[in-house]
C-alpha cells in the first residue's frame, strides 16, 4: 500500500500511527485495564511501543493489516490527542475476510469514540477504497469483555458462538466469542427505511 488512507468522522481523525506516537502508544498499552482482555502483556518500556508500530507498518506495506491511530479533533478542527488505535488486524484475502480490533485510552471510554471510529472503518472495509476485497468482518472478544461485545452488537455484528480455548496468551488458554458482520447485512442496515 502506497498511500495510507485517512478517515474522518465528526470528532475524529484516523490516520497512520508513526514512531512519533510511541509515547502515546506506550501509555495506552501500559494501562492494565486496557490490556485486561488483550493478547499483549502490559508494556513496561517504550521500545515495546516502537516495535509494535514498526511491525504494524511492515504488515501494512505487505497488505496483511491496516491499523489506524485514532486522534481527537480539537474544537478548531485541528488534530488533537492520540486516543487509541483500531483497524484490521489481518486480512484473509482467500476468504474475503478482515479481522478487526480496537483499543482506546481509558479516559475516552464511554463517550462514543469507539463507535464512531469503528463505524468509519466498517464503511472503508466495504468500499472500493479498501486494498483487499471484504465480504465479512470478524471480531473476537475474550469472555467477560462486555463493553466490546456491546459495541459490536450495537454496530450490527452477530455473535456466532464461543470458540473454546481458541487462543493462548498470558500463560493460559482463553475462550473467545466470534462476531461477524456481512456486507449484505451492513448494506441493508444502512439503507433508509
Amino acid at each position: 500500500m502506497n498511500d495510507f488512507p485517512t478517515l474522518n468522522t465528526a470528532r475524529l481523525l484516523l490516520n497512520e500511527t508513526t514512531t512519533d506516537d510511541a509515547q502515546a502508544v506506550f501509555e495506552l498499552f501500559s494501562d492494565e485495564r486496557v490490556t485486561e482482555y488483550y493478547d499483549l502483556e502490559v508494556f513496561d518500556s517504550i521500545k515495546q511501543a516502537l516495535d509494535l508500530i514498526e511491525n504494524d507498518a511492515k504488515k501494512t506495506l505487505d497488505n496483511r493489516m491496516l491499523r489506524w491511530a485514532v486522534r481527537e479533533k480539537t474544537s478548531e478542527g485541528n488534530i488533537g490527542n492520540y486516543i487509541g488505535g483500531c483497524g484490521i488486524n489481518r486480512f484473509e484475502p482467500e476468504r474475503h475476510v478482515a479481522v478487526i480490533g480496537y483499543e482506546f485510552c481509558r479516559a475516552y471510554w464511554g463517550k462514543g469514540y469507539a463507535t464512531e471510529a469503528i463505524t468509519s472503518v466498517i464503511g472503508f472495509l466495504f468500499s472500493n477504497a479498501c486494498p483487499s476485497k471484504v465480504n465479512r468482518i470478524e471480531a473476537y472478544t475474550m469472555m467477560g469483555n462486555l463493553a466490546s461485545e456491546s459495541l459490536l452488537l450495537k454496530l450490527g455484528f452477530k455473535a456466532e458462538g464461543v470458540l473454546r480455548e481458541h487462543s493462548y496468551w498470558k500463560g493460559r488458554y482463553h475462550d473467545l466469542t466470534l462476531f461477524s458482520l456481512l456486507k449484505k447485512d451492513h448494506i441493508t442496515q444502512a439503507e433508509p427505511g
